[in-house]
């Protein structure tokens, strides 16, 4: 069954199965406990966590490991309405992601600035410029890519200009890990990523803090995480994490330009099987796994279900907005209309992909549309 829904989550990758299971069956003790096979526990944790400075740069003691990005993303807004002044306020992009959005609301009601983007989906970085210069920013957040359109965001930009003027610069990596190279991530004063985007297992994820904020502290109950994070590590889990991540990275360059031209086929297969689709950010730079479609007629959710009757597993956008009333805020950030919204469907494939699936799907968009056409027209009625 062709799977096109990578950005809501990946299959685990067999190197990530693997090591969980080797560090389940002999390593499953608690870290913490005083004993030596809590300690061989123990030193596994921070092997991985040495493993994944090495992939993304930095430190290793830069490192937390979470439950997800989720948690981290939290952790970061909670962080600074503790330790920034009652008046301070957080820039946000309008496009985050919604557990950075109702994090910056929740921590900073009435003293959230959202930054506007243009057509495409690429945040203004005059928007950003603008609002730093009033001052008082807690910390600024940025994504690196968007989920729903695979839109590229100018995050190295907007770090050089949150440090040229002293604001903390945060970037959600969620999309971007696993399908581009780290580059200079790690330069951000605030990283975060969760292992399912890559190949690895929900519910496992890290914060990366900079050095320079020694006392940053996400949820409490416990000393674990060298006193950042309370709670007991998932051991296997975290290694699982690395191994995903080892494993993809090295393919994340050398691959880049056939991942790009198996979604640039598809597209132009699309513009023939559905007349008149429109591809949102068609002209930004883009995930090489994206597309994100608006239908020229017919609500998302009746094309997912008709796909999905043919094999095809497709989304309408984001997993964590489903079964939210209303359209993408995503795409009314872009003005997409309401109507519009309600017709995008998104796309995202994986690294292992074939041509095949891609042209089944092709063929899956081609059917549904003739099958809604028609079921319109016999009842006389066009959404």
């Amino acid at each position: 069954m062709p799977y096109f829904d990578f950005n809501a989550t990946t299959p685990l990758h067999p190197a990530a199965f693997a090591a969980w299971r080797e560090t389940t069956e002999q390593a499953w003790q608690n870290p913490s406990s005083p004993y030596r096979a809590a300690a061989r526990a123990h030193a596994l944790l921070e092997d991985a966590r040495e493993r994944l400075a090495t992939l993304l740069g930095g430190d290793a003691e830069d490192y937390v490991f979470t439950s997800g990005a989720t948690e981290a993303n939290n952790a970061v807004f909670t962080h600074f309405a503790r330790s920034a002044p009652a008046t301070a306020r957080v820039i946000v992009s309008a496009i985050e992601h919604p557990c950075v959005l109702e994090a910056a609301e929740t921590w900073f009601p009435g003293r959230v600035t959202r930054l506007a983007c243009n057509e495409q989906g690429v945040v203004r970085l005059e928007a950003l410029d603008e609002a730093l210069r009033t001052g008082g920013a807690a910390v600024v957040s940025l994504m690196a890519a968007n989920n729903e359109t695979g839109v590229l965001q100018p995050w190295r930009e907007a770090q050089a200009l949150c440090r040229a003027r002293g604001a903390p610069f945060h970037c959600d990596a969620a999309q971007w890990l696993g399908k581009l190279p780290a580059e200079t991530l790690a330069d951000c004063d605030f990283l975060t990523g969760c292992a399912h985007k890559f190949g690895g297992p929900k519910g496992v994820g890290f914060l990366k803090v900079a050095a320079s904020y020694a006392g940053f502290r996400g949820q409490r109950g416990g000393e674990q995480e060298h006193g950042r994070r309370g709670g007991t590590e998932d051991v296997p889990g975290i290694r699982t994490l690395v191994a995903a991540l080892e494993a993809i990275a090295p393919r994340l360059a050398p691959e880049q330009a056939v991942w790009t031209e198996a979604r640039a086929r598809f597209e132009a297969g699309l513009a023939n099987a559905v007349p008149d689709a429109v591809v949102v950010g068609a002209d930004a730079p883009r995930l090489w796994n994206t597309t994100m479609f608006l239908a020229p007629r017919h609500e998302n959710l009746r094309w997912v279900a008709a796909l999905d009757r043919r094999g095809c597993q497709v989304s309408t956008g984001s997993a964590c907005a489903t079964g939210h009333d209303g359209p993408s805020h995503v795409l009314a950030a872009l003005g997409v209309s309401p109507d519009a919204a309600r017709r995008a469907v998104r796309v995202s494939a994986g690294w292992d992909t074939t041509p095949t699936e891609w042209q089944t799907l092709i063929e899956a968009l081609r059917e549904v549309w003739s099958d809604l056409e028609k079921e319109e027209n016999n009842a006389g009625l066009v959404d």
